[in-house]
């Protein structure tokens, strides 16, 4: 993200926060509560000069298918009418999709229609199913060569190098691992990390390569049936696992955001972020036909099965028109998507054959063959249309070509015979790990006094027969709904993304989920449990004692923002009389509710806090302004200078500001977005 990574800061002392609302902003220190502070009791420190003088600074300082074509009258750069797009976005576990809207933004249409939202299509690749909405979410590095979507396993056909391995396989469920450290040790996960330490990759730069594909093909093709340039008013709206952490969010926006501004994706407005459960509902009950409507007051749970992760969520509808919805109780989620069916296949292929003289034989590897014959195979031929009802007698033959014949081991000549019984056995895991979700959600629902009758099934796996006799099996109180006919499963949250975003009415409260602040120096206090514990630093200039890489929280968690909302506090930085006169303020966020005031940035009540943004504040044409007060230390002359922090929500950016003196001229200002912060869904 253009100002959001690579930053540094220097210091800036502790002072009182004024909130311009009546949101209280209460100090979370248990000892002592900060008055409005004069300048002997904290402030913050610069140093690094250019010639030679050296200055005090926190550790963690540095530098800084489509509709037809349309007519050249439609185009964005027209003078004669404005034009918007609402894109958005699902990137899935093991395919992934695009839809939008196009309107005129003075005067949008009342109501949405779900036939209004179309889908990109012809993936790069793609061939014969170029009308596919939908792209894997698959890509392949080959040297400096990078592969992705339908053309990552066409790319490794047309390889000469077959001996596909750890270090060069095909990339799989990147989204998987954008969460962070899970419990689960088996599976794609652990494989797909493997193949990025080989690869000198990490989850966030192959999703930030494919997505970036992704959003390229998106440009091209709205530039080509659209009319699309890049006059053109870009709302980007992207779908999360419900339950997802606002790391992992706000990894993903700053992703989208880069590489949005990177190819020139039209004016963007902050993007938007929805859960895909909600997103899929929205759709599928609102703008769908042939469903049974839901009615205010009603109670259910969206189960939303992916190829990688499955989400759990109750619902409560808040309103039928437009239809809005709240949580009930905590989502559950957990990595039993279909892919985990797959990845049990592979493992027992491989145990069976290894050991034997296929293994050794001249040709394409073990796992190239694996990879592009036999998986293949059983995703489009076994798995999707598996029907345990038609019996389990009898065995599934799928190719590999090379093996030899040995009936002991139920190989063929090229093929290996699995029973339909063990085809049934390896969707066991994922069932079961979904009837768990589903039934920690009933529970939940109940302890609150509540009773769920119905269960809204989503998702690439919910289309399964397999899946279907499974939920029917077990849950047999619960009246079981689907998509429609008339509707396409595959693009349920991306066209439920647009269709959302198109009116965010009567969402959610805006109850920020993340702390945000200031890295700063403080004066001692030992008044002050934080810095009875932390280790104090000589101030070079005045002699006084100050405790370095602090943690300054302007605007807390869980606090109710309005769209408007202004935080300030008072700052004062000292320079020695030959340093450069310019501060890298670092902005500070954390997601955890321990965050607390005064402590350092690396102690334990501020674990996981990490840097969100800089703001780079020039203090030169205040110097020439005269408006910069001349003290003498026990180093000689030095300057100290006041100022001014301003935090100021406005929907969901955040700017901050630097007022120098305070409540005088700004001197510098950032934009950054904080669209994660909130509870998916919220304006």
């Amino acid at each position: 993200m253009a100002n959001l990574r690579g930053l540094a800061s220097r210091k800036r002392r502790r002072a009182s926060t004024i909130v311009e609302s009546d949101a209280g902003v209460p100090d979370t220190d248990e000892d002592v509560r900060m008055l409005d502070p004069s300048p002997s009791r904290s402030r913050s420190l610069w140093s690094g000069s250019t010639n030679g003088d050296t200055t005090a600074a926190g550790t963690s300082a540095s530098s800084p298918g489509g509709p037809p074509e349309s007519s050249p009258s439609s185009t964005c750069g027209s003078q004669q009418v404005r034009t918007k797009f609402i894109i958005g976005l699902d990137y899935g576990t093991t395919f992934s999709s695009v839809s939008y809207v196009k309107f005129d933004p003075d005067n949008p249409p009342v109501t949405l229609r779900g036939e209004q939202i179309h889908s990109v299509t012809h993936w790069p690749g793609a061939g014969s199913r170029s009308r596919n909405p939908d792209v894997p979410s698959e890509s392949w590095y080959l040297g400096d060569e990078f592969h992705w979507g339908y053309g990552a396993r066409r790319a490794i056909l047309e390889s000469d190098d077959d001996n596909l391995d750890c270090r060069n396989r095909i990339i799989q469920y990147a989204k998987l691992l954008l969460p962070g450290d899970q419990k689960d040790t088996r599976g794609p996960r652990q494989e797909l990390k493997r193949t990025l330490h080989r690869a000198k990759k990490d989850e966030v730069d192959v999703t930030r390569d494919y997505l970036r594909e992704v959003l390229k093909h998106t440009k091209e093709f709205l530039e080509d049936r659209e009319g699309f340039d890049a006059k053109c008013e870009v709302e980007l709206v992207f779908c999360v696992p419900a339950g997802w952490p606002h790391k992992a969010i706000r990894t993903m926006q700053e992703v989208l955001l880069d590489i949005a501004r990177g190819i020139e994706l039209g004016d963007l407005t902050p993007p938007y972020v929805l859960n895909e459960p909600e997103a899929a509902a929205a759709y599928i009950l609102e703008a769908g036909s042939g469903i049974e409507k839901m009615t205010a007051g009603e109670v259910f749970i969206v189960c939303d099965a992916g190829g990688g992760t499955v989400d759990a969520i109750t619902y409560k509808v808040d309103r039928e028109r437009p239809f809005r919805v709240q949580e009930v109780v905590a989502p559950t989620g957990s990595n039993c998507g279909s892919s985990y069916v797959n990845q049990a296949l592979k493992e027992k292929v491989i145990n069976r054959i290894k050991s034997t003289p296929y293994t050794s034989v001249q040709g394409p590897s073990l796992e190239y063959t694996i990879e592009n014959g036999l998986m293949i195979n059983f995703e489009y031929e076994v798995k999707r249309d598996f029907k345990p009802r038609a019996g389990l007698d009898g065995t599934t033959v799928l190719p590999i070509p090379g093996l030899q014949r040995n009936e002991a081991l139920g190989f063929g000549s090229g093929t290996i015979h699995i029973s339909r019984r063990e085809v049934a056995g390896l969707f066991k895991p994922s069932l079961q790990g979904i009837s768990k979700l589903i039934s920690q959600q009933i529970r939940a629902v109940a302890a609150k006094g509540l009773n769920v009758e119905k269960i809204l099934l989503t998702g690439g796996f919910s289309e399964a027969p397999i899946f279907r006799a499974h939920i029917e099996a077990e849950f047999k109180d619960l009246k079981q709904m689907y998509a429609p006919r008339n509707l396409d499963p595959t693009v349920a949250v991306s066209h439920g993304a647009v269709f959302r975003a198109m009116n965010k009415s009567d969402g959610p409260k805006r109850i920020v989920q993340s702390n945000f602040g200031f890295l700063q120096i403080e004066e001692r206090n030992l008044r002050l449990s934080a810095h009875r514990v932390a280790t104090p630093t000589d101030g070079e200039h005045d002699g006084k004692m100050y405790i370095h890489d602090v943690l300054d929280w302007v605007i807390k968690k869980e606090l109710v923002l309005s769209k408007h909302q202004k935080f300030r506090t008072r700052n004062w930085q000292v320079f020695g009389i030959n340093n450069e006169l310019v501060i890298y303020q670092k902005v500070w966020v954390s997601d955890f509710d321990n965050a607390r005031d005064h402590y350092q940035a690396d102690s334990k009540p501020n674990k996981g806090a990490e840097v969100f943004g800089m703001l780079q504040i020039d203090f030169d044409p205040v110097r020439e302004e005269g408006l910069l007060e001349v003290k003498s230390g026990r180093r000689g002359k030095y300057y100290e200078i006041h100022y001014e922090l301003a935090m100021e929500v406005d929907g969901r950016n955040l700017t901050v500001k630097a007022f120098c003196p305070p409540g005088g001229q700004c001197r510098a200002e950032t934009q950054l977005c904080i669209a994660a912060a909130f509870i998916p869904g919220t304006d």
